[in-house]
């Protein structure tokens, strides 16, 4: 996946389609459209997105169904064009209209959000089934949720579980082990004896007969530990104060499996350091970051893993607002928030009401008694890094070939805001 698509959840999912090729869904054009197409694509890549749009855009009257799904994705993102939802639907709707199943998927998820089109859960169902049934693994995954809360259909737990076990299939055939661990999660939540969790889990390579969670034991000991989350193929973020002193560190996911990860990029200025993954296919889905600032007074939450010690290994999330749009002294480079914080969530990611990133948990506040030498942390006050800083640092990054899934922005109460995200925080162990 190339670096200017980081930020944008629907053109992940849209070229991941792309890039690997589905030639069944593919519209013949005259003349050489292959080539065009692939010059769009350097274009885009290098930030030429005017260029690539007006490459796209004349395929894309052709009938071109790539060109039409990447027009969406520009519209939808406002790369190289204002953004305009609306505009991007009709592209969407143009190469869905077509069979393409990622696009089908993106259409899909306006109608559940609103963007767009008209909010109508119906449309939704409908589109997100035509992705499904063309073996679209986040769209079996999502029509299963859907059944198990009644959300435009009618709820039926034995479809439910039928659809997320389909999922489940094609993210084994993806190598994506995080996304069966999820199904799996999933399935057994809504019917915990169900035997196709167990086949799923069954079927996760290097299981045996294990199970899945397990960490070495001691790997926390002595060790430096902070929260992480994948924000690009085979890249995740945290604070660099977490890994200030190595060079390698491991990720541990909530389902407790371990991935090697290497320092690749630091920043110590704004404490950020991104960390790279040889396996690529063990990371959860990234998580969107924020296209504008937040505004004083909006909500925030942070998951993560503080004071493990303590605490234990689940997940924990915390609550708050916006209390400062800049940071101590006036940073224009952080946030303040009461978002209460411990050691161990440095490197969070801090979220708004859609599931977007806003910043990272980098640091509490408190007072130093000059006599005792004792620090006493001020409540409800918390110094988060705004995803700027993060995009500086993402900007500096060679292209990467690879494809990663990214949760959608939807709005949503925190209950299932959580549902979505915990599975992409993860504890880092430096040591």
């Amino acid at each position: 996946m190339m670096k200017h698509l980081r930020t944008c959840t629907i053109i992940l999912t849209v070229l991941c389609i792309i890039g690997f090729g589905h030639p069944g869904t593919l519209c013949a054009a005259a003349g050489n459209t292959a080539g065009q197409f692939a010059l769009g694509w350097q274009a885009y890549d290098a930030g030429r997105y005017e260029e690539a749009f007006h490459i796209w855009e004349g395929l894309a009257q052709k009938g071109d169904v790539r060109a039409q799904v990447n027009l969406g994705t520009m519209y939808d993102s406002g790369n190289g064009v204002g953004e305009n939802p609306v505009l991007a639907s009709q592209w969407y709707r143009q190469a869905a209209e077509q069979g393409n199943s990622g696009a089908q998927y993106n259409l899909a998820v306006m109608y559940s959000t609103g963007r767009g089109v008209a909010l109508d859960l119906g449309q939704a169902v409908a589109w997100y089934r035509k992705a499904a049934e063309q073996d679209f693994s986040i769209a079996q995954y999502d029509l299963g949720m859907l059944y198990a809360s009644g959300a435009g259909v009618t709820k039926d737990k034995d479809l439910s579980v039928q659809w997320l076990y389909k999922a489940g299939l094609n993210y084994l055939k993806e190598n994506n082990t995080e996304g069966v661990l999820t199904v799996v999660d999933a399935i057994s939540k809504i019917d915990p004896d169900h035997d196709l969790a167990t086949r799923l889990r069954e079927k996760i390579p290097g299981t045996g007969d294990a199970s899945p969670g397990k960490t070495a034991p001691g790997i926390f000991d002595n060790a430096s530990i902070g929260t992480a989350w994948p924000i690009a193929a085979g890249y995740v973020v945290t604070c660099n104060h977490v890994v200030a002193e190595v060079e390698t560190a491991t990720l541990v996911t909530v389902s407790g499996r371990e991935i090697a990860a290497r320092v690749r990029l630091r920043d110590e200025t704004n404490d950020i350091a991104l960390l790279e993954v040889d396996e690529q296919d063990k990371l959860p889905a990234a998580l969107p970051l924020a296209r504008s600032q937040a505004r004083l007074g909006a909500e925030v939450f942070t998951i993560g893993f503080p004071r493990l010690d303590v605490m234990g290994k689940t997940p924990k999330l915390s609550v708050g607002i916006i209390s400062s749009i800049n940071g101590l002294y006036d940073d224009p480079a952080a946030y303040q928030v009461t978002v209460p914080i411990q050691p161990g969530n440095s490197g969070g990611p801090v979220l708004n009401m859609k599931g977007e990133v806003v910043g990272l948990a980098a640091s509490m506040l408190g007072i130093r008694d000059t006599a005792s030498g004792n620090i006493s942390m001020l409540q409800n006050i918390s110094c988060v890094t705004k995803v700027d800083s993060v995009n500086t640092l993402l900007a500096q990054l060679e292209i990467n070939t690879g494809a990663i899934k990214e949760l959608p922005r939807k709005n949503g109460d925190l209950e299932n805001l959580a549902a979505r995200i915990q599975d992409s925080v993860l504890i880092v162990v430096a040591r």
